[in-house]
């Protein structure tokens, strides 16, 4: 029961609301910072770690001047978030607030190399007046009127804020042509980060719903922090200029990553899964009845969860959930085979056992590319709800 509390907090942190970036600058009249010839201005991005909450990386912009008096290196950093009263309940409502925080790059960094995770560099190619705007920009952010927003995992978070700068900073200056992907959805991404996490990526993949299988299209993939990185080194700065430039003048590994790569894979979900569905089988064919009762009870429960994940919050991408399909909330009522249940209720439980097996075999089809590409632990597990109501026998009328 806890690793599931802990899993539907993080999903719902994940998944919050959106929010609005302050538009530079907010006071133009306030003077810029002198930087000296040393100015430099990059992106960090900081790999994976073995946490949910760390599983998808970091991003933040690094400004440092070491040759100023007294010498600057600070990081501004998008992902920080306060616990506080009504923590829990702002973000399983999808009212998360994340805020705009700075702190030194010795200071960033002694917490990477506590926790074993990788960062990695890229200074971008900006003159001193094109640095001091940015910082300018940054540090009226981070001021207390204007550092907090609504965080939204896929659409507006650490990584895709490093975007939303640029632009706000330098305008039409800079050329923010990502590539297009078609052919890939942000399920897809969550699925290859979540690989090591066997139990969070069916958790994740269980309460999101179609909109995540959307095609991310331009810039879609920036939400993760590595390709992010990826990203920026196809942007161009002052194009169709005598300036023209790649907006990175250069890469560096800053600190090695000392963990493994998490494996892709589905994991100990669908073997479970399986045997569930030999369990209820097995019982099928002998006229038993105990996983049988049991298991309905169960999806039922999960069924309200994805139902109020669906019409009870800010959740946008927890909408149009076709695993209700086969986690039903009124499989609670039981399949309604005793012969002395009504009949409504015995034609309600043969449509959600024919709903549940059909979304089965739906999640084998290609069919789903157009519609929500479902965990692989769906097919055993719509067949096991599927033996539960019987939905091949016939109602009769007594």
């Amino acid at each position: 029961m806890k690793e599931i509390l802990i899993i539907t907090a993080w999903m719902a942190l994940l998944f919050s609301g959106a929010g609005q970036s302050v538009p530079f600058p907010p006071d133009s009249d306030a003077p810029l910072r002198d930087f000296t010839d040393a100015a430099k201005a990059s992106v960090l991005t900081c790999s994976p770690g073995s946490e949910l909450y760390s599983a998808f990386g970091h991003t933040a912009i690094r400004v440092t001047d070491l040759a100023a008096n007294p010498p600057l290196d600070r990081v501004y950093n998008f992902g920080t978030f306060q616990f506080s009263d009504g923590f829990y309940g702002r973000f399983i409502q999808g009212e998360l607030i994340y805020s705009l925080s700075t702190s030194t790059f010795g200071g960033f960094l002694e917490e990477y190399i506590r926790s074993g995770r990788g960062v990695s560099e890229q200074e971008l190619a900006l003159s001193n007046q094109d640095i001091a705007r940015l910082d300018a920009y940054l540090l009226s952010n981070a001021h207390p009127d204007h550092r907090d927003y609504r965080y939204l995992f896929l659409y507006d978070n650490c990584a895709t804020r490093v975007i939303t700068v640029l632009q706000n900073v330098f305008g039409p200056r800079i050329t923010v042509d990502c590539v297009d992907r078609q052919d890939s959805t942000f399920r897809d991404l969550l699925r290859a980060k979540l690989g090591g996490i066997p139990l969070t990526r069916f958790g994740i993949d269980l309460v999101l719903g179609l909109p995540v299988d959307a095609p991310l299209g331009k810039c879609g993939a920036a939400f993760l922090p590595d390709h992010l990185a990826v990203e920026l080194e196809g942007m161009v700065m002052d194009a169709r200029t005598m300036q023209e430039r790649p907006l990175i003048r250069a890469q560096r590994e800053l600190l090695p990553s000392m963990l493994p790569a998490a494996p892709d894979r589905a994991g100990w979900p669908v073997s479970a899964g399986w045997v569930i569905l030999l369990w209820c089988g097995v019982e099928a064919a002998l006229g038993k009845r105990w996983l049988r009762k049991i298991l309905p009870v169960l999806t039922g429960l999960v069924g309200c969860l994805l139902a109020f994940l669906w019409f009870g919050t800010d959740h946008a991408d927890t909408r149009y959930n076709l695993n209700l399909l086969w986690a039903f909330p009124l499989h609670l009522m039981g399949p309604g085979l005793a012969s002395h249940a009504p009949l409504w209720k015995r034609h309600l439980g043969r449509a959600m056992g024919f709903a549940a097996g059909g979304t089965a075999l739906l999640s084998l089809s290609e069919f789903t590319i157009s519609m929500q590409a479902f965990h692989p632990a769906v097919l055993p597990m719509g067949l096991a709800v599927c033996l539960c109501f019987e939905p091949w026998r016939k109602t009769q009328t007594t």
